[in-house]
Order: structure tokens, then C-alpha cells, then sequence
């Protein structure tokens, strides 16, 4: 027996030093993928010495001569802070995702593979112009010399049982593509969702579902577009609104889609007499984040003085040689989604299977095969039916086939590295020539200069339709409705200089008349965060920087402001909800008389859970038959402007739209309100005190890989913490979405400008760069623009042939 128990110790002690033999392997690799950051590093094709250097939050200066060597190092940069996310870029676009994380990506690789992405993009690389084809092969020959100049693969490559792959020219336009999925619808669901609820209710609530907008417009000229009038009770025949009860449960956060806030005042409306810019681009938050911040300088002035003629500054898309947003000095340049309408859905007519029907007669459905590789199963096999149009996206279930005819799949109008150019600007009557020429999704894009002017444009193609809005399926078999080529550039929407010294725009629509009909409607956002923006900025007749970065961390809920007195007169009618809860509701709701999205707000959570409660309520009986053949409907999909339907229907209580069995406009509310407060869980005013915004608006930016990795994995993610904002208004902020970057910058006075960037610069998690600024971000404190001091500094030199 007790030499048994001297084996069992001495077994248990060789596991103990086994597993710390393992623990030490695995954290040496994990040591050993991190970046180079100080030293000489040789660098095959590179052609003269670079600086790179670093400061405290990891901001990287490149300081070369040539704008290739500049390129070469953004790569060897990129690849080693960034190398994973890249590749989850190219293979996102591309439809491979599978191959690396196996069969829990392959739905998403399946929908995304029908755009052949991957083809379009070899072919796009191939023919870019020579100075930009030039730019881009000394970046990917950089980022395969970063990957190679690791001491050990990224970490997230071991845990994946996986090795990097090289990177090629083709994958540098596929993370440009990536840009394209997140920021322009790749399926046909919205459309189809309108035809879906075309065919089954009436035309005059379908017209009135539909609307264009509402008070809430602030469009950069032109008046709001208000929503259509109720639909009489007579247009509705055969229609009826029927809700089962009890009420379904419904405490969620509102979808929010991509988008961005962007601002500008003149030279003369600035205390400097430079224009100001303010920009952040909305996004999904991760860990770490999509941006990379850099500083590039090139084209010295005195050969080794330090002096350079171009030096541009912002932030970076890992996977591209270029700064995505940013200043050059004289010229500064900020993106927000413009939800154009770049896409169409075709309703292919058949006069037989396998063929259908063209402006040029009867064509025959091409059928192409992808392989998708699966990691640890079997490779999947998938049928393309491919059209002059584009790929057939959906099969109904009545049989008829819908293409997806989009702008991303045109190789000659998708992409290229035209923006570029925007380095080396003189001023925003450049610049506008160059964003209108450049190729990428297409953004409403705010330029301004060092002279004090100011302009709004879109960056990007714009098809030209004709014949029809594009906005609900459509047939091209009698080329009534087609593409005829692309705007020309004097053709395209611009405001420049505009009287009042102002420009906004946050994902609303932007332009009026014609030029809207040129832009289209993808979808634009309702203008409440674009129309406190604008008023924010008419408060004031003279801005510094900090005045525009007080705009943006504007969380008041003015939008919501008639919500809470409407639900104030509700609690207040004896007949509604006098129990405890409703009378400590109530209380609350007096109590906190500016409403705000802050953490510590319960008035604010239940405004809004109330307001989405009785939208979700009032739509499904609205749309029952639309619901039952399209179980999941959303509502966005047939118009972000409901807020207007929705108010009307409330202020006016027609009869003829309250869902049955409810015989009053004050026992439906009711309803709503006890379903309301039953979903967050407020059955005593105790637990109302408990239900702040904050519990519910909970930052959750985390690593693509931390669900994977037991004990640990929940290290690599940022910080959980309530967070302040919301979607309709400034200060955009929800769980896992928010201001990807905030950007104050007046051109020439670069000095002064203030910057933000959630979840850090590095990807390695020993990093000292892993969340630095992260913090900040979250409190939206200021931080410099411009790198600070140096604490790394590495030179990157021509490799010698032996």
C-alpha cells in the first residue's frame, strides 16, 4: 500500500510537471508570435531604409522615401500586429471560412460564395493602373515578409490546429470587398420582403408600411419627406388586424445596421480658420479592432532631415496599402454609409426550365460548381445558377427564381485604390474629383481643407438606372428597366460650400429631387441622430475642436422625448395601471426630466422597450399574412421610417387599425404596457429601480476566438461595462456595435486634433498595445491625433543577396 501511494505521488507530481512543461511550451509560442519592435530587420525587394516607429497606444509612423516602400512596410506591419484578422477578412469575402473554422461557418460561406468574389477579385488585381498595381504587390510582398518574420506562427493559428496562408494581390481586393458585405445588402431579403408584403395586404397600407420618411428628415436641402395619410377604412376590404393573446414578450436592443456620423464647419465658423471635420464610422466592435492607426511619411524634402512633402495620418484597414480616413495636412476626409441603392432584385421570367427570358431574346441559365472546403468534413459542392444579370439568389416557394444584380460585381466599377490620391491633395476641389472617380462601396464622403472649405459627395460608382426605382423586384426581360452604364462625374450629387458653413450626415437621407433618384434608397436610417446633429451644430456660431467632440458624446434622447410623455399621460389615466409598479414607473419617469441613454437611466430603458414593444405589436397584426408566409420579417426591411406610421397611428387612434379583440385604443396600451414591463421583468418597484439602461446596454467587444477557449478565453476580450449612447442619436453605442473610430481633425492644425479607438492596436494579447486607448474610448475622453512620443523604434533595411 505505501508503495502504491509513492507511485500515485510520484505520478501526480510528473502530470504537475508535464502540465507546466505545456504551459511554458505554449506561453514561449504565444511570446514568440508577438511583433518586432525594435532592431534591424532585412527586407527582400525593399529599396531603401524605413523607419517604423511606435508610441505609447502603438500608433505606428512609417517615414520612407517612396510610397512603395511605404506600402512594403504597411504590410510587414499589418502581418505582424494583424495577420488572423486579416485572414478572416479575405476568407469572409471570399466564402472560405469553412476551410479554417469548419462546418459552423459553411451557411455563411454558402451565401456569400454566389458572388465568386474570389474570381472577381483576381481579375480586379490584375488590371489596376500601374502606380496603384505597383503600390499593392510591395504590400502583400511586405505582409508575407511580416507573416515569414514572426518567430512563431499567430497564436490563433495554434489554437485552430491551422497554418497561415500566404497572402496574394487578390486578397488585398477581397478585404476590400469584405467592406462591400458589411456596408450593401448581399442578399435579396429586403426586397423580397416588400414584395412579400405587397402581394399580401392592401395597396393603401402597403403605401402607408412604405414610408419614404418623416418629421424626423434633416436632409442637407429639402424639406422632411412626411409619411403617407392613414388609409381610409373603405381602401381596406377583406383586411383585418388580429393580435393572439397574451402579448408575446419582447425586452430587445434594435437591430442597428452599419453606418457613421459625420460633420463639418467652415473655415469661418472655426477658431482657426481651417475647417473642421468630425468623423466616426459605426461598425461591429471587436477585439481587437477593424481600424489599425498609422502615420505615413514620404517623399523627403531634405534627404535625412526628417522632412517630409507628404504626411498623412488616420487609420488603416489591415489587408489594404492605404490610410482609409484621415488628414494629409491640407485635406481631411471622413466616410459615412450612404444607403444608396447600388443593388437590384430580378424576377427572371421562364418561358421554359433552364433558360429565360432578355431584352434580347431567350438565354439559357448558366450553371457554374464551387467547392467549398470544409476543415474536418467532407468538402461541400455548390450549384451557381448565373445569369447576364448576376447569380439567381432565392427560389420561391411558387417556383420563381430571383437574380441579385449588384454593383460589387462589376469588376470595372467595384474597386480600386483610387483613394490614394487623397494623399496628396491640395484642397477639397481635388479632392472631390478624386473621390468621384475612386472605386470602392459607396459612401457619402466629407471633405475639408486648410482654406476653410467644406463639401459633401459620394465616393463610389452609381449606376445608372432607367426605367425604375429599384426599390421592390422588378423584371429586365423587355429592358423597360435596366443599367445604363454609371454617372459621369459631373453627374454626381455635390454640396460644396454651403451657405451656412455646415454639412451632417449620419446614414439619413441626404439628398432631395433628382439627386436622391440618382442616389437611390437603400434603406437610409431615420434622421433623428441627423437631425439633433444638425441642431447641435446651429446652437453655435464659432467651434474648436472640443465643440464637435461634445456633439458626438451627445447621449440626450430627444427622440424619444414625446415617447415619454405620452407613456407619462398613460400612467397618469386612472383607468390604465395604478398598481405599485405603475405608480413607481410613473415617479421615475417624472423624476428624470431630461431624458438621456445613460447607464444609470431606468426611465430611458423602459421609454424605449415600450415604444419597440408596441411597434412589434401593432406591425405583427398588421402584417399577419406577411409574417406567416416570411416568419422572419423584419420590419426594417419594409422601411426604417416607421417611427412616423407609428406616431400617427397613436396621436390619431383610428379605429379601423386596432387589432382585435381589443375595443379601445386604451385597453390595447395597457396591454402593451403590462407586456412592456412583464418582459424586463419589472413585477415590483424594487426590481423597476434595478432596471437601468446601463444592465442592459453592456459593452461586449470580444475576441472572434474567446467563446473557444475554456478558462481563458474571456481574457482576450475588452472589459464588459455599461456603456452610454444609443442608435437615435449622437452618441452611437450598443453591446457589440458602436464608434469603431472618432476622428476631430482640422486640417493643418493636426496638433490639436482628438482621436478615439476602441479596443486597441494589436491583436496579440501580450501586447502592451492589446487595449490601449480602449478606455478612453469608453469614457470619451480626448486623446491626440498625431503619434507622441516614441517607444519603439525599428528600421527595416534592403536585404542583401548572399
Amino acid at each position: 500500500m505505501q508503495k502504491l501511494r509513492k507511485w500515485a505521488a510520484r505520478l501526480a507530481l510528473l502530470s504537475v510537471l508535464l502540465a507546466g512543461v505545456l504551459l511554458s511550451w505554449a506561453y514561449w509560442q504565444l511570446r514568440a508570435s508577438l511583433p518586432v519592435l525594435d532592431g534591424v530587420v532585412a527586407i527582400a525587394g525593399l529599396d531603401e531604409e524605413v523607419s517604423v516607429t511606435r508610441d505609447e497606444v502603438g500608433m505606428v509612423t512609417i517615414s520612407a522615401n517612396s510610397r512603395t516602400a511605404v506600402a512594403r512596410a504597411m504590410g510587414f506591419v499589418h502581418a505582424q500586429e494583424r495577420f488572423f484578422q486579416m485572414d478572416l477578412m479575405r476568407r469572409q469575402a471570399a466564402g472560405e471560412l469553412s476551410a479554417l473554422l469548419g462546418g459552423a461557418a459553411l451557411e455563411f460561406d454558402q451565401l456569400v460564395r454566389i458572388h465568386q468574389l474570389r474570381a472577381r477579385a483576381r481579375v480586379i488585381a490584375g488590371q489596376l493602373a500601374e502606380d496603384q498595381s505597383a503600390i499593392l504587390q510591395a504590400y502583400v510582398d511586405g505582409v508575407n515578409a511580416g507573416l515569414h518574420g514572426l518567430a512563431a506562427k499567430p497564436f490563433e493559428y495554434w489554437l485552430l490546429h491551422a497554418e497561415p496562408v500566404a497572402w496574394t494581390a487578390e486578397d488585398s481586393i477581397l478585404a476590400a470587398y469584405s467592406m462591400y458585405l458589411v456596408l450593401q445588402p448581399s442578399t435579396p431579403e429586403k426586397k423580397l420582403t416588400r414584395m412579400n408584403v405587397k402581394e399580401r395586404v392592401p395597396e393603401s397600407l402597403y403605401a402607408f408600411l412604405r414610408a419614404k420618411g418623416s418629421e424626423w428628415d434633416a436632409p442637407l436641402w429639402g424639406k422632411p419627406l412626411l409619411p403617407p395619410s392613414i388609409p381610409e377604412e373603405s381602401s381596406l376590404a377583406n383586411w383585418s388586424a388580429r393580435l393572439e393573446l397574451p402579448l408575446k414578450n419582447n425586452d430587445r436592443l434594435e437591430p442597428v445596421f452599419p453606418g457613421s456620423n459625420s460633420w463639418a464647419v467652415s473655415g469661418e465658423l472655426s477658431d482657426n480658420g481651417s475647417a473642421i471635420l468630425h468623423n466616426d464610422m459605426h461598425l461591429k466592435l471587436r477585439v481587437p479592432n477593424i481600424w489599425f492607426r498609422m502615420q505615413i511619411r514620404y517623399g523627403e524634402d531634405e534627404p535625412s532631415g526628417g522632412r517630409y512633402r507628404h504626411q498623412v495620418t488616420g487609420v488603416s484597414l489591415p489587408g489594404a496599402p492605404l490610410v482609409v480616413v484621415g488628414s494629409n495636412g491640407k485635406v481631411a476626409w471622413g466616410y459615412t454609409n450612404s444607403y444608396g441603392d447600388f443593388s437590384d432584385v430580378i424576377i427572371l421570367e421562364q418561358a421554359r426550365p433552364g433558360s429565360y427570358l432578355t431584352p434580347n431574346g431567350e438565354y439559357p441559365l448558366e450553371t457554374v460548381v464551387e467547392t467549398i472546403d470544409v476543415k474536418g468534413a467532407p468538402a461541400r459542392r455548390l450549384a451557381i445558377e448565373k445569369t447576364i444579370w448576376g447569380p439567381v439568389a432565392e427560389t420561391g416557394a411558387d417556383g420563381r427564381k430571383f437574380v441579385f444584380k449588384w454593383l460589387a460585381h462589376d469588376v470595372t466599377q467595384a474597386i480600386d485604390f483610387g483613394i490614394l490620391a487623397l494623399e496628396t491633395t491640395e484642397n477639397v476641389a481635388d479632392a472631390i474629383r478624386v473621390a468621384n472617380r475612386a472605386r470602392l462601396p459607396s459612401q457619402n464622403i466629407l471633405l475639408v481643407d486648410s482654406d476653410g472649405n467644406l463639401a459633401w459627395t459620394i465616393i463610389g460608382a452609381i449606376p445608372r438606372r432607367v426605367g425604375c426605382d429599384g426599390e421592390e423586384p422588378v423584371s429586365f426581360a423587355d429592358g423597360s428597366c435596366s443599367w445604363q452604364g454609371y454617372l459621369a462625374d459631373d453627374e454626381y450629387p455635390l454640396l460644396l460650400n454651403p451657405p451656412e458653413g455646415r454639412l451632417w450626415t449620419a446614414n439619413n437621407r441626404v439628398a432631395s429631387g433628382e439627386m436622391l433618384r440618382r442616389i437611390g434608397d437603400g434603406g437610409y436610417d431615420l434622421g433623428a441622430r441627423a437631425r439633433q446633429i444638425r441642431d447641435d451644430l446651429f446652437a453655435r456660431e464659432s467651434f474648436a475642436e472640443h465643440d464637435l467632440l461634445a456633439i458626438a458624446l451627445d447621449d440626450r434622447g430627444l427622440f424619444l422625448a414625446r415617447w415619454k410623455e405620452h407613456l407619462e399621460r398613460l400612467l397618469a389615466d386612472e383607468s390604465v395601471l395604478q398598481d405599485d409598479v405603475g405608480k413607481a414607473l410613473l415617479v421615475r419617469l417624472k423624476s428624470e426630466e431630461a431624458l438621456r441613454a445613460r447607464r444609470d437611466s431606468v426611465a430611458y430603458r423602459v421609454v424605449r422597450a415600450y415604444r419597440y414593444m408596441l411597434r412589434d405589436t401593432l406591425f405583427t397584426a398588421w402584417l399577419s399574412a406577411a409574417y406567416a408566409a416570411q416568419p422572419d420579417l423584419k420590419i426594417g426591411s419594409l422601411s426604417n421610417q416607421w417611427e412616423g406610421v407609428l406616431w400617427e397611428v397613436i396621436e390619431k387612434k383610428p379605429a379601423h387599425l386596432l387589432p382585435a379583440p381589443f375595443a379601445s385604443w386604451g385597453d390595447f396600451e395597457r396591454e402593451v404596457l403590462k407586456a412592456t414591463l412583464l418582459s424586463l421583468g419589472a413585477d415590483n418597484k424594487e426590481r423597476l429601480a434595478e432596471l437601468t439602461w446601463g444592465a442592459r446596454n453592456t459593452a461586449a467587444i470580444e475576441h472572434p476566438l474567446s467563446r473557444f477557449i475554456p478558462l481563458v478565453g474571456s481574457f482576450l476580450n475588452a472589459p464588459v461595462e455599461a456603456v452610454d449612447g444609443d442608435a437615435n442619436m449622437p452618441r452611437v453605442a450598443a453591446p457589440s456595435f458602436g464608434s469603431s473610430q472618432r476622428m476631430v481633425v482640422s486640417p493643418g492644425h493636426e496638433e490639436r486634433a482628438i482621436f478615439h479607438m476602441p479596443g486597441g492596436q494589436s491583436g496579440h494579447p501580450l501586447s502592451p498595445y492589446y487595449l490601449a486607448g480602449h478606455e478612453a474610448w469608453v469614457k470619451g475622453e480626448a486623446t491626440p491625433f498625431l503619434p507622441q512620443a516614441t517607444q519603439h523604434e525599428l528600421t527595416l533595411v534592403p536585404q542583401v543577396s548572399p
